[in-house]
């Protein structure tokens, strides 16, 4: 199931948008249009956590997971990257033994970005999470 904290956030946004805006410009979502909207959010888990990729945008980086900004780990998961690492430096050791210069330079670079979501994702786990409350929205008049 997509995380339920998400769309409760995104529909209020959108309850706020619609009373911001002339209301001819809206329709109700369809149910097509929502199982959509559900069904992106499902497509974003992936074995290590979640891709933070905004909604209705494709994978850029063809699940390369590892190598890409938008992967969020999930701690459960930092036993899983120290097998991939050790994988990797098996490979690496491989590449090494038959000359294959551009392998080492590949499994160089995601094995960076191993090591740089590891230290993230601990780091993460060790900050309680803080509630910061919902942002109201000031009127103009206030602005003034």
């Amino acid at each position: 199931m997509f995380n339920e904290d998400v769309v409760r956030h995104y529909q209020g946004f959108l309850d706020r948008r619609c009373q911001a805006r002339p209301a001819d410009e809206y329709r109700p979502v369809t149910d097509t249009e929502w199982r959509g909207f559900e069904e992106h959010f499902d497509h974003r888990k992936v074995e290590l956590g979640g891709c933070a990729r905004p909604y209705r945008t494709p994978c850029q980086h063809e699940h390369a997971c590892l190598r890409c900004p938008m992967l969020n780990i999930n701690p459960k998961m930092l036993p899983r990257l120290d097998e991939i690492e050790t994988d990797l430096l098996a490979r690496r050791a491989r590449a090494e033994q038959e000359g294959w210069l551009g392998e080492i330079e590949g499994i160089d670079l995601t094995l960076t970005f191993l090591r740089e979501k590891r230290e993230e994702s601990q780091r993460l786990a060790r900050i309680a999470p803080v509630n910061l409350g919902m942002p109201g929205l000031r009127s103009a008049e206030s602005d003034r």
